[in-house]
């Protein structure tokens, strides 16, 4: 089976151009990338297929990437592949039952697993829930009191606790398959119509919601990394000012310092952070202080700072970086019955295409307004080591 880093490679340079695409407002050019996207992976299974279609033992495919489906899974693949082959825009609709919820959990499963913002955060699957009960700030040093049991005390700690709403934000996944999708044999397993699906909806979804937890501001939306929790218009937050440094040291310490410091005024301990930077940031800035040569070997200066997890995006701009604690954003996937599919032929500049459509709701927020900080990290330079030298140094001049 074709390598999973080298598809998981040429996707990422696909959603690249979806990502700056959508940031310029290119509609053409973001069709153009989510074709490329779906002609990648369609061509990437078709290969598998034609070269494990004999292959029937389970235990074989299931070890090569496939799974085996639930009864509920494979009857709802059959009446997909049925309606499609059909090429009737009735019988999508008539299929009637929305993608099995257990789809669902499976697609967050992949989007965590390959994409790490997703998989560092608190990401959890609702299962069909309309709210899920949170923490509202950092509770650990106030869920405990000895003494009487007093109003005030029940107060304060109810008023840390509240319901949220999972189906506050919706989502449309868009996938696509070929009007002659008949070369890709529709007529086999559906395992493997549930790999090309999966495949395609877990791009999809996962860079939604990466650009949605890191900016999202709250209308329809998630509210996302950057934005101020105590500002809201009509519904919408307003992004943090960013806070320039000019080192991974002094600088950088300093902005971890005002992370252990909570919403109340409480303080609490941080055992790790996590620090979202751009691709190229990463590159030019954020690696060659995470691999300093000094004279007692490569030393991780970020880390050495502060414990430090650094991840990734093309959803920021160069200059640009977020950090926080990981673990204070929550948020939640809804399927359940709101995955019906449905598909549109109107979308011309997709050509020999058919776009299918399902929906996925939720909600996301950090827990508090003082867990993650927007940075401006253009003015950080390599960093400055110090040499020990034994002996003699001649330079050039010299020389």
């Amino acid at each position: 089976m074709i390598n999973k880093d080298l598809i998981k490679q040429a996707n990422m340079a696909t959603m690249q151009k979806l990502s700056d695409a959508l940031q310029a407002n290119d509609a053409e050019a973001a069709a153009a990338a989510m074709q490329e996207l779906q002609t990648s992976v369609c061509d990437q299974i078709e290969a598998e297929f034609e070269q494990y279609k004999d292959v029937s033992d389970m235990n074989v495919l299931q070890s090569r990437g496939l799974r085996a489906l639930t009864s509920e899974e494979n009857q709802w693949y059959q009446k997909f592949i049925s309606a499609v082959k059909s090429g009737a825009k009735q019988e999508i609709t008539n299929i009637g039952a929305a993608i099995p919820v257990t789809i669902i959990d499976r697609v967050i499963e992949d989007v965590k697993k390959s994409h790490e913002l997703l998989n560092a955060i608190n990401l959890v699957d609702a299962a069909g829930a309309m709210k899920l009960v949170a923490n509202a700030a950092q509770l650990s040093a106030k869920l405990g009191s000895w003494g009487t049991v007093t109003s005030a005390i029940a107060t304060k700690v109810t008023g840390g606790v509240k319901a949220v709403d999972v189906t506050a934000a919706k989502y449309t996944a868009y996938f696509l398959i070929p009007k002659d999708f008949v070369r890709f044999n529709f007529g086999f397993a559906p395992m493997w119509v549930d790999q090309y699906i999966r495949a395609i909806l877990g791009e999809v979804v996962a860079f939604g919601l990466e650009k949605t937890i890191l900016k999202g501001d709250g209308k329809d939306q998630f509210i996302g990394m950057e934005m101020d929790t105590t500002t809201a218009t009509s519904g919408k937050y307003s992004a943090k000012a960013a806070t320039a440094i000019t080192n991974f040291d002094d600088d950088y310490a300093a902005v971890i310092a005002d992370l252990s410091v909570d919403e109340n005024g409480d303080y609490r301990t941080i055992s790790e952070v996590l620090l979202v930077v751009n691709p190229k940031d990463y590159i030019k800035k954020v690696r060659r202080a995470q691999n300093a040569v000094t004279s007692a070997g490569i030393i991780d200066l970020i880390s050495l700072t502060y414990p430090t997890k650094v991840v990734q995006s093309a959803l920021l701009a160069e200059g640009e970086a977020v950090v926080g604690i990981a673990k204070n954003y929550f948020a939640a996937i809804n399927g359940g019955t709101s995955g019906i599919v449905e598909y549109d032929d109107s979308a011309q500049f997709l050509e020999d295409n058919r776009v299918y459509t399902t929906r996925v709701y939720g909600n996301g927020m950090p827990v508090d307004n003082k867990s993650f900080k927007k940075l401006d990290i253009s003015g950080v330079e390599a960093p400055a080591l110090s040499v020990k030298v034994k002996g003699t140094v001649t330079t050039k001049a010299q020389a």
